[in-house]
């Protein structure tokens, strides 16, 4: 299973550079004032997590599948090590994520709990997105699930700006009057329960797998 996951590592390590370079751009933006730096660390989770939805582009330009098929491994093997790759790509990301927090903090130009609420956020909408397209992906193909990635992505955005305009507001006034320690604590369920949402994923990709030919 390592070596499916160093295979999906080597074949986005061109897209890993020119997504490198994007977000070193960004990023010294933000530690310039341009950007919020918690927008910053979004951007890093959210992007980065993009890769293993572009990873199954390549695997059917190159028929990758029918020839992961006869491998000893199974099928179910093959599906866990996009998700092995899904996972080690959210752990990097928000690695990098915290990096930026504590440098920026240090530097004076942000509050440490702020970003670091951002990097548990962003991760598990990252996570999110992930266990949502993932099957998607197994089931219909990259370039017919594609539409619904955008979807997943900006509806979410869309409904909360229409909820805001017809006056529907999100009472969040409690993490006021909790300690900075226990609003983060709140703040890491968001992607606890998308890590629950990634094993159910895992398993309905597996089970779409298992009925699929090729």
């Amino acid at each position: 299973m390592i070596g499916l996951v160093w295979k999906d590592i080597l074949v986005m390590r061109k897209t890993l550079r020119a997504y490198a370079l994007f977000l070193a751009f960004y990023f010294i933006l933000g530690v310039m004032g341009a950007f919020d730096i918690s927008m910053v660390t979004a951007m890093l989770q959210v992007i980065l997590l993009m890769l293993p939805i572009s990873a199954f582009s390549y695997d059917e330009l190159a028929k990758w599948n029918r020839y992961a098929m006869t491998f000893p491994l199974g099928r179910r093997a093959v599906v866990g090590a996009r998700y092995l790759f899904c996972l080690l790509t959210a752990l990097f990301a928000s690695a990098c994520g915290l990096l930026i927090c504590v440098f920026t903090s240090l530097m004076g130009r942000s509050q440490l709990e702020e970003n670091l609420a951002a990097v548990l956020v962003s991760l598990g909408v990252g996570l999110f997105i992930v266990d949502i397209m993932l099957p998607l992906c197994y089931k219909l193909g990259p370039e017919r699930a594609r539409p619904y990635l955008y979807v997943v992505v900006f509806f979410p955005i869309i409904a909360l700006f229409l909820a805001s305009k017809l006056g529907f507001h999100m009472d969040l006034s409690f993490l006021d009057r909790m300690s900075a320690t226990s609003a983060l604590g709140v703040f890491a369920l968001v992607p606890l329960i998308a890590l629950a949402g990634t094993w159910l994923s895992w398993l309905v990709s597996c089970r779409i797998m298992a009925d699929k030919e090729f």
